[in-house]
């Protein structure tokens, strides 16, 4: 059962109390859920709260109104069912602050667990808007240093772009783009502050170099080979493969984005079904956004069930327990026993046998003990 709920947030009665729900009844709301199943709260392991859609675009002419802006952006992940998200990269590091505003309670948003700006090579244009959410660093100085930064000003972990990047168009996802030395560097660095490394790798060698660099978690592995998915499994790497964020919807430049994202989804797929076939322990990530297409329609949900074979089961522990394992919170959230954060969600069907209830947004969210959304 939920404790009771408080005003106050982050304490004890927040969690789940294992009580049988007979004490203090007249405390206790009561809800029908004939036909539902009771999950704990999703986790998203890759997605941005700025950035993505263009959000914070037209803020950066004032903090005050980016930050604004992003914290209303962040409460919309609690419309479908998403407690917790990890923010790979932000604006100016508002998602720090963010955080910070979900932690004493100021506003209803998942927890977030945050980078501050992703360290990356020089490879574009300092001066454009894509560029306010990297730190540029070239040589394995400079990632120290970059990381060093990062982590001051209150990064939960590290992320790199060991890879060149496919939404930007100059872009090259094939190419490597940071050097093995840059990668140690910004492992032993994020280690010595007990924090780790997630780095964002499409191409295959830009995979095998953060693997063998001792990188926690490999985000999107799009263009991984057989062989790096061997070395994954063997040094025990978490991939984080995001498959959403390449759904090409209609549009002006529908064309351009099928010839560029449509050959890495169907390698990308190929190669998470060989994956999950092995046994590996994959996470759930999106890099898409909270109210776009791909999120109010489970993308990420359908793409694994419908391209990879996976079992629905195993894509809900992914988005939930998986995921907390990987980001080492899962003696707080991603599963529903005694102690832990009364995060959960109520959706209608059952999404073990059937997974496309999760294509929709769940009829209840509970944050804290604490009803924030009911549809």
């Amino acid at each position: 059962m939920i404790t009771e709920v408080s005003d106050t947030p982050f304490r004890s009665t927040d969690k789940i109390s294992g009580k049988t729900g007979t004490e203090n009844a007249e405390d206790i709301t009561v809800l029908d859920c004939k036909g539902k199943t009771l999950l704990p709260g999703l986790i998203d392991l890759h997605t941005h709260i700025t950035v993505l859609n263009q959000v914070g675009f037209d803020c950066l002419h004032s903090d005050m109104t980016l930050l604004t802006t992003a914290a209303e952006h962040a409460s919309h992940y609690l419309d479908m069912g998403f407690t917790t998200i990890r923010d790979c990269g932000s604006m100016h590091r508002v998602a720090n602050e963010v955080k910070h505003m979900v932690q004493i309670g100021l506003i209803d948003a998942p927890d977030l667990i945050t980078c501050g700006k992703a360290i990356m090579p020089t490879e574009g244009n300092e001066r454009h808007i894509m560029a306010q959410h990297v730190h540029f660093a070239d040589t394995a100085d400079e990632v120290r240093k970059a990381a060093r930064k990062e982590i001051a000003e209150g990064a939960d972990f590290v992320k790199i772009f060991a890879s060149g990047a496919a939404a930007i168009s100059t872009g090259v996802p094939e190419q490597s783009i940071m050097f093995p030395d840059e990668i140690e560097t910004a492992v032993k660095t994020a280690e010595r502050k007990g924090r780790y490394v997630a780095a964002h790798c499409h191409a295959d060698n830009a995979v095998r170099n953060s693997i063998l660099a001792g990188v926690k978690t490999i985000e999107h592995a799009t263009l991984i080979s057989d062989e790096t998915l061997e070395l994954a499994s063997e040094r025990k790497a978490y991939l984080i493969p995001t498959l959403a964020v390449m759904y090409v919807s209609d549009g002006p430049r529908k064309e351009y984005w099928e010839s560029r994202l449509g050959p890495m989804l169907r390698h990308c797929t190929e190669k998470m079904t060989k994956a999950y076939e092995m046994g590996m322990y994959l996470g759930f990530g999106t890099d898409c956004a909270a109210g776009d297409f791909c999120y109010e329609n489970g993308i990420e949900f359908r793409f694994r069930r419908e391209k990879c074979g996976m079992k629905a089961l195993d894509i809900l522990l992914q988005c939930t327990r998986n995921n907390a394992v990987i980001a080492g919170i899962d003696n707080r959230v991603g599963s529903i026993r005694k102690g832990l954060a009364a995060d959960l969600i109520l959706v209608n069907g059952k999404p073990d046998q059937d997974i496309s209830c999760m294509y929709h947004r769940p009829d209840l969210v509970i944050k804290r003990g604490k009803i924030v959304r009911s549809n």
